[in-house]
């Protein structure tokens, strides 16, 4: 199943990949990047494991001269972190409407984010801007699983839950809010030239 799944969401996100650039042209890029984070947040509260039932626990058994003779992946919750006592399950098809939002959202956010960069910048040179996006988008991927790991071990996966929807929703609000400096390069020479000649 695992491999079916990973295939289903590449084919996905390949499609919203090509599909990102005509949503920003029909709805206008930057409502459209509004929308990715505002469905980034909702895939991640939706991540939120409510239940039915608890988590299984991992059965801890000493491995001391131990001859295994029928080995069967072992599946549950650690013993050593103590929010699995109290861990709620999550519901397989909350799981999965949760990653399609995902697969939908991630992409369009950053395909729209590089476009309206470049878009921004207009005729300057794009290079030193585009770097320091790739760059601190590369530092993300590179903390962020030491940070999210260590979240996830101490508190369980509802404290990365709450801290990745308040993440998402920041960014949805900086965009809301900086809607005038979004501006194309374009948009913003006509409106100069508008105000100079009138």
């Amino acid at each position: 199943y695992s491999s079916a799944f990973l295939t289903a969401t590449s084919i996905f996100t390949l499609i919203t990949f090509s599909l990102s650039t005509h949503l920003g042209k029909r709805f206008g890029e930057r409502k459209m990047m509004g929308i990715a984070f505002f469905l980034s947040a909702l895939a991640y509260s939706m991540v939120y494991p409510f239940g039915p039932g608890h988590i299984p626990k991992i059965e801890w058994v000493p491995i001391d001269n131990v001859t295994i003779t029928n080995a069967t992946e072992v599946t549950g919750c650690s013993w050593q972190n103590e929010w699995c006592l109290t861990q709620k399950r999550l519901n397989v098809y909350q799981f999965v409407a949760a990653n399609a939002i995902l697969l939908f959202s991630y992409p369009l956010a950053v395909v729209l984010i590089m476009s309206r960069t470049t878009k921004i910048l207009g005729p300057h040179p794009q290079g030193t801007a585009m770097g320091i996006l790739t760059g601190v988008g590369s530092l993300a991927r590179t903390i962020g699983p030491a940070i999210f790991s260590t979240i996830f071990q101490h508190y369980g996966p509802p404290a990365v839950s709450v801290v990745m929807v308040c993440v998402c929703s920041c960014g949805a609000l900086t965009i809301l809010v900086s809607q005038p400096v979004l501006a194309t390069f374009d948009s913003r020479i006509s409106r100069l030239n508008a105000e100079i000649f009138t």
